[in-house]
């Protein structure tokens, strides 16, 4: 403006405050995104984890782990874990292996502990299903599927 003033001013208090609600009103439009991408994305997965079918090499996989870990002095092997989440009661039955937690069992987590109920259970194996994870406030966020063994052999 070469110096010189037309009677409007250059910037306004209210330009401003306008721009900075425009950048903030954006931000919230990118976090709604992402909010419903997340959730988008986490209900894919959980419907994934529930879809998913134990395969034969699922099986030999989780042979092979607890041989390892047998051999490895080890007394336990975690198979699989899950978000607390996928459980209809958020993981509260197992986390307080109430009567019934077996039955919170959500899809591959259910086709894995069927596997140790119908197989490796007649091999003196044992199951556990346990919180492997909590947030900072004591509420359950993930799920271990865990084979366990003596350290004895049976008699």
């Amino acid at each position: 403006m070469n110096g010189e003033n037309d009677g409007a001013p250059s910037l306004t208090v209210n330009e401003l405050f306008g721009e900075a609600e425009s950048r903030a009103q954006r931000a919230r439009n990118a976090a709604r995104r992402a909010a419903a991408e997340a959730a988008a994305q986490f209900e894919q997965e959980k419907q994934n984890f529930l879809a998913r079918p134990l395969t034969e090499a699922n099986r030999q996989l989780f042979l092979r782990r607890i041989r390892t870990e047998f051999e490895h002095h080890e007394r336990e092997v975690m198979l699989a874990s899950f978000p607390s989440d996928y459980c209809e009661d958020g993981g509260r039955h197992i986390n307080h292996q109430l009567p019934g937690w077996e039955d919170q069992l959500p899809g591959y987590a259910r086709r894995v502990y069927e596997f140790w109920r119908d197989d490796l259970r007649l091999g003196g194996f044992e199951f556990h299903a346990r919180v492997i994870s909590f947030s900072p406030q004591g509420i359950p966020q993930d799920i271990g599927l865990f084979i366990s063994w003596p350290d004895t052999p049976l008699t």
